[in-house]
């Protein structure tokens, strides 16, 4: 399993030297967002999702949940995460606590197919599907759990060719848990599981542009609590995926689809 981290909450507040409650919200971007483009990523995601303080979202694959605060605090609604590694839970609740919106954000430790909530008005995925192997299932579940017209949107990590990135990786460690496809595959299994596609991008060359200013930005934050630092081998996992992005390798597609069809249940 690769994500083994424990303590993360003792982990962020060692290396920041003050207790969560006390962290500006710039510094909690440094460590709650586990995806390449941090902060920004999701802000691209937001304009296609169309939400207002109404709507309930669907956080799937949440992990230290600064996606579904953002999410929460640029729109104004309620966001539920859904998360399966219990290390990662626990800190997303305590960083919503000390953030002030567990009212509009919760997190579940639990599998997506054991989540009974449906109705959704929105979901979103950022850096999750690598994970999953049986991507029609996974995006099938999704599915089922959105109202018709839901929007859905991800933000996720693709195959270029038959290469294979150096590991260990932000989301594997000896490759065994990793599960790549092509944009196109990614794109056509969304659409079959009944989902409408509106909006298609690569932001690979945005994300390089981000990982060269990694420098300046971890220059800037002035604090050794980087999410580099909570990760087991952190710094090389984050190298390599660097290298595979600029190598060709991998590629990063954000995605916007409406639920239009009916879902059959998955068997």
């Amino acid at each position: 399993m690769t994500y083994r981290e424990t303590n993360l909450v003792a982990s962020i507040e060692r290396l920041s030297g003050a207790p969560l409650v006390a962290l500006a919200q710039p510094q909690r971007d440094h460590v709650d967002q586990f995806h390449a483009g941090g902060a920004e990523a999701v802000d691209r995601l937001l304009p296609g999702l169309g939400l207002t303080p109404a709507m309930t979202v669907l956080d799937v694959g949440s992990g230290l949940g600064g996606p579904a605060r953002q999410v929460a605090r640029s729109a104004g609604c309620r966001v539920v995460g859904v998360d399966i590694t219990p290390a990662y839970v626990e800190a997303a609740r305590a960083l919503t606590d000390a953030a002030g919106l567990s009212e509009r954000v919760g997190f579940e430790c639990t599998d997506l197919a054991a989540l009974d909530a449906t109705e959704f008005d929105a979901a979103y995925t950022v850096h999750v599907q690598m994970n999953v192997a049986d991507k029609t299932r996974f995006f099938g579940e999704i599915a089922r759990r959105l109202r018709p017209g839901a929007r859905f949107a991800v933000f996720e990590v693709c195959r270029n060719g038959a290469a294979e990135p150096v590991l260990p990786l932000p989301w594997s460690l000896d490759g065994t848990d990793s599960h790549l496809v092509a944009a196109e595959e990614l794109r056509a299994t969304i659409e079959s599981c009944g989902f409408e596609l509106l909006d298609w991008a690569d932001e690979s060359a945005w994300i390089r542009q981000w990982f060269e200013q990694t420098p300046a930005r971890v220059a800037a934050a002035a604090t050794r609590a980087l999410l580099p630092a909570l990760l087991q081998d952190g710094p090389r996992r984050m190298t390599n995926f660097a290298a595979a992005l600029f190598g060709g390798v991998v590629s990063v597609h954000r995605g916007c689809f409406t639920r239009t069809r009916a879902v059959r249940p998955i068997a």
